[in-house]
């Protein structure tokens, strides 16, 4: 494959993501594709034609709307198949700089203080983002973006996915998710950078923003050139949840307040959390759940603590510390 393409400057924006580090091209077939991975042809098609049997329901998480967030992991052989499809392939990718999501070096807090102090704001979501990216267009990423021969293509894409659709949780889902839209992303974040915007997508939310105080005509016209980002692949909007916000209103990305030009916890989300840590201690105490589920509950507290932490909070120390010295250990 040829040299790989640069995606910080987008005045002239490449349509594709690619990287030479890798065996993707049309010379790359099943054999080829078997050999990277390091298993027979035979055992890479018997996976494919029965992933949906490998993947196992982890989390179910009521949502506001009624709807239910379900989240997945793998079982094995499939895990580590999928562990090295995505160390062989896909964290050997350039991505471009307008992914924030579930990529090394990026986190909601840094998504979150691109947007810091802008004068309009504007955030859209995607209805069901996951079970909404089909087989078809992971296929079209092995294939018309990696360059896969399509055999291969067509068995990394059922590999990927379960029952047909990304699977929220597996190994692959973040970094395809971040490629899903490899084909008319960067036109639409070259049109709006020349306009004067700023263009982010944290997985599923895509963050729109520019210095000025816009008028009603220009906040409609970058909602709809952003929402044609999720559109392309038949993604729905939450319309509802598209946001418009000045800098004479409380402006938030990813949770985050953004008005004073540096991303900040919400004090509500602050008291939220210290709460959380305080029942945590006060549940460890009787050794409430088993040891899994406390060690998972405070990996998830300390992980919070720690993104407070980074936006210069002057209480995640004290939270810190007050949450280690609860922190789960094996019963004797």
């Amino acid at each position: 494959m040829s040299s790989a393409h640069s995606q910080k400057n987008l005045s002239n924006p490449p349509q594709t993501i690619l990287t030479p580090r890798f065996l993707g091209s049309r010379v790359s077939g099943l054999e080829s594709l078997a050999g990277s991975l390091k298993v027979s042809s035979k055992d890479l098609l018997d996976l494919a034609e029965n992933a949906d049997s490998y993947y196992r329901l982890v989390e179910r998480e009521a949502k506001p709307d009624g709807s239910f967030r379900e989240k997945y992991d793998t079982n094995e052989p499939l895990k580590s198949l999928l562990q090295a499809i995505n160390s062989r392939f896909l964290k050997r990718c350039d991505y471009p700089d307008y992914l924030t999501g579930s990529l090394k070096g990026w986190s909601y807090l840094k998504n979150a203080q691109l947007h810091a102090g802008q004068g309009t704001i504007i955030s859209i979501d995607a209805t069901n983002f996951f079970p909404s990216i089909s087989q078809s267009s992971v296929k079209d990423i092995w294939f018309n973006l990696l360059q896969f021969e399509e055999t291969a293509a067509e068995t990394l894409s059922k590999l990927c996915t379960r029952r047909g659709f990304l699977a929220q949780g597996a190994p692959p889902s973040s970094f395809l998710a971040n490629l899903a839209f490899w084909d008319i992303e960067p036109l639409i974040v070259a049109q709006l950078r020349s306009q004067g915007f700023k263009y982010s997508r944290y997985v599923d939310d895509i963050v729109v923003s520019h210095e000025r105080h816009l008028t009603r005509v220009q906040k409609t016209g970058a909602i709809k050139a952003a929402q044609k980002v999720f559109l392309s692949k038949g993604l729905k909007i939450k319309t509802r949840k598209t946001k418009v916000a000045d800098r004479n209103r409380c402006q938030t990305v990813t949770g985050l307040n953004v008005n004073s030009g540096r991303a900040r916890l919400p004090k509500k989300k602050q008291r939220l959390l210290r709460a959380s840590v305080y029942r945590f201690v006060k549940d460890s105490a009787g050794e409430m759940g088993t040891y899994q589920e406390r060690l998972t509950r405070f990996r998830s507290l300390e992980g919070k603590i720690l993104s407070l932490r980074q936006t210069g909070s002057k209480v995640a120390d004290q939270l810190l510390k007050s949450l280690r010295t609860a922190r789960p250990t094996k019963a004797e």
